[in-house]
């Protein structure tokens, strides 16, 4: 067989791979396109207008709370981790629209996915994080929520429905996402 028929055959082989990872993964696919356009993030866990399903979660302080606590405020949950680039990023955005309407019945339950507690605790401290972090070193709420990528953010109303759902970097504290936690309130 000539190089060139090898390369040839090579090529096709690894198209069709491609193309099947493709198809396959199209609901990925279609998240990484709605981080961009504004597309409802698929998850199976998570569906615009039902309730979210309750979390029982521990503070820096050691205290057990659970979502249910929090029932008619407009809620940002916020799964994040010290090692993830956009989600420390992010936490600025997060800061100015917790400040901003705080006073309104806006709360923000950051969760930390981090194994190392005290990384979390540090970016807290750092930040000068002003709402809850809650800590899910073994990533329980992560699982139930189907959690598959940071940052991961999903929007409640006062009811405890769930409203939006976003992947990546976001600008909370301006902008479109600013007006989606305002329209809420």
């Amino acid at each position: 067989m000539t190089s060139r028929k090898v390369f040839l055959t090579v090529g096709i082989f690894l198209a069709v791979i491609v193309l099947a990872l493709v198809y396959l993964n199209r609901n990925l696919l279609t998240a990484l396109v709605s981080y961009k356009t504004g597309v409802d993030f698929p998850n199976a866990a998570l569906k615009i207008g039902e309730s979210a399903p309750n979390l029982r979660l521990t503070d820096m302080e050691g205290k057990l709370h659970e979502l249910k606590e929090y029932q008619g405020k407009v809620i940002l949950i916020n799964f994040w981790a010290s090692w993830c680039p956009p989600c420390i990023m992010e936490m600025p955005a997060l800061t100015a629209a917790y400040e901003k309407l705080k006073d309104k019945g806006f709360e923000i339950l950051a969760i930390s996915l981090d194994d190392d507690v005290k990384a979390a605790q540090k970016i807290a401290k750092e930040s000068k994080l002003p709402f809850k972090i809650f800590l899910d070193p073994e990533g329980h709420s992560a699982q139930e929520y189907l959690v598959y990528g940071l940052p991961y953010t999903i929007l409640l109303d006062r009811e405890g429905k769930i409203q939006y759902k976003a992947f990546g970097e976001h600008t909370w504290d301006r902008g479109k996402d600013f007006e989606r936690i305002q329209s809420l309130l």
